[in-house]
């Protein structure tokens, strides 16, 4: 548990935390694949968008909160929690999640989703310049934080909520005209699950359980030592059912959207710029001003997170504090702001090997992790390193 993210946390009245909590970290996870994916696999799927939905809700939902709860069961401690791998592989591991999390792959993916976003209303500003820009917004941002958690679940999420709201609802109101692509059901699902690893949120749930932790921690400072740690698993668990149902729908409304709206583009069409122009189909420049704002809403809360967790990382853990926080997060958001210029379609054909290996993996370390709490399961690397293995021979072999 690190004393940046304490930081991150603000004081919240007890009645209210779990909601401004949860909504919170429905706020966090919810980033640029959160919005781009599910508008993808409604593209694809059509009229078995349901197929695809219970697959994208496996591996963008129900995966995630897996891995948040195995995290509460080692108090947030990542060092722990990978280190069951073995100590070199287990630092490795964590080290190649920070840096696809952090500045090589989603902080990146934000800058250029925002920028697909906001580029018309700014004079068509170069991602370069805007990338810098972005940089400097999160790094003032960051600075800023004493009441993030507050700012982003009672103030940030509700804007996004609406904005995203607005727009799938008059998306589906007389929408008739769907995807007449011949998919099938099973062909369905496995867009939607494969999907659901680039949203990346098993991973974040490995990062965020740091920021989140803290604070129900102190929560729990004024109960019994015999009772805190059920106080603070009840009350992750409240958060994460908060956040986890507000992605489910969110990912359900996006993806019947796309199946309406998003079939006719053509297959050359910027992914980042599918949302936008959704939106201007359905309520013409009203929509696409709503899509801006829905957009940089949700990937600046997830980029402002990122980019603290991993200077913090950086600082601490790689540096052993021999650079000053300041630098650190610089140094963050000048990598994450060059990778940016790879532009979405270069940073997901980065990221993609990397996490078709390594997700199936992480989805059994969670599993083991919890065994190993609750029952004292001590089996874990042959397992692990197994899944690595025929993951590699599965995708590429």
């Amino acid at each position: 548990m690190t004393t940046q993210s304490q930081i991150l946390i603000a004081e919240s009245k007890p009645r209210s935390s779990i909601i401004t909590t949860g909504l919170a970290l429905f706020a966090m996870f919810f980033g640029a694949g959160n919005l781009i994916f599910p508008i993808l696999i409604g593209k694809t799927v059509g009229n078995h968008a349901w197929y695809a939905i219970f697959g994208l809700g496996l591996t963008a939902v129900l995966v995630p909160f897996l891995g948040l709860a195995a995290m509460v069961f080692f108090k947030g401690n990542t060092n722990r929690f990978f280190g069951r791998l073995g100590k070199i592989p287990g630092f490795f591991l964590l080290l190649i999640l920070q840096l696809i999390l952090g500045p090589l792959g989603v902080i990146p993916r934000l800058i250029t989703l925002m920028h697909a976003a906001s580029k018309s209303y700014l004079g068509d500003i170069s991602l370069a310049v805007f990338s810098v820009a972005a940089g400097i917004v999160i790094f003032a941002c960051s600075f800023k934080r004493k009441y993030l958690i507050n700012l982003i679940g009672m103030i940030l999420t509700p804007i996004k909520l609406v904005s995203l709201g607005a727009l799938v609802l008059l998306g589906l109101w007389g929408a008739t005209s769907l995807n007449p692509a011949e998919v099938l059901p099973k062909e369905s699902f496995i867009e939607g699950f494969l999907g659901g690893y680039n949203t990346m949120d098993l991973i974040a749930a490995f990062i965020f359980a740091t920021v989140i932790l803290p604070h129900f921690e102190k929560e729990a400072e004024s109960e019994l030592p015999s009772k805190r740690q059920g106080v603070i698993f009840k009350k992750m668990l409240y958060s994460s059912l908060i956040a986890a149902s507000l992605l489910l729908m969110t990912y359900i409304g996006l993806t019947w959207v796309a199946s309406y709206h998003a079939w006719t583009f053509d297959p050359s069409f910027p992914p980042e710029e599918m949302l936008g122009a959704i939106a201007m189909q359905i309520l013409g420049p009203i929509g696409g001003c709503i899509a801006m704002v829905a957009v940089t809403f949700a990937c600046l809360t997830t980029a402002i997170t990122l980019s603290a967790t991993f200077a913090d990382y950086l600082q601490k853990d790689l540096c052993k504090e021999k650079i000053s926080p300041i630098w650190s997060l610089m140094t963050t958001l000048f990598t994450a702001a060059l990778f940016a210029n790879l532009q979405f379609s270069g940073i997901l054909a980065f990221l993609t090997p990397i996490l078709q290996i390594i997700y199936p993996g992480l989805i059994l370390l969670s599993g083991l992790n919890i065994l190993h709490s609750l029952y004292g399961f001590r089996m874990v690397r042959t397992p692990v390193f197994a899944i690595f293995a025929l993951s590699i021979l599965y995708f590429y072999g």
